[in-house]
């Protein structure tokens, strides 16, 4: 059964082939659908009502995706301060 989450602001969605292959990620943040990435490490999208940057963190046997809340609407990331050093 397909529930959404009531209440929440952010909401991810994972596509995969038949084969189980992740290929992309659907986000929603601040209730609207605000599109899609590729399943690729350093993969991001940013919310353009909150600021807050949604980044795909793939490690050897798991991935992350993690939203990083902006201060303000017109701060600007680089990948040293979305992306946190992957583990070994």
């Amino acid at each position: 059964m397909n529930l959404q989450n009531k209440g929440y602001l952010n909401d991810y969605r994972v596509n995969f082939l038949n084969n189980s292959t992740i290929i992309s990620i659907e986000i929603t943040c601040c209730g609207k659908h605000i599109g899609e990435m590729r399943f690729q490490d350093g993969e991001r999208k940013k919310c353009p009502q909150c600021g807050t940057v949604h980044t795909v963190t793939i490690q050897h046997n798991h991935f992350h995706i993690r939203p990083v809340k902006s201060n303000s609407k017109e701060q600007t990331y680089d990948d040293a301060e979305v992306l946190e050093e992957k583990a070994l």
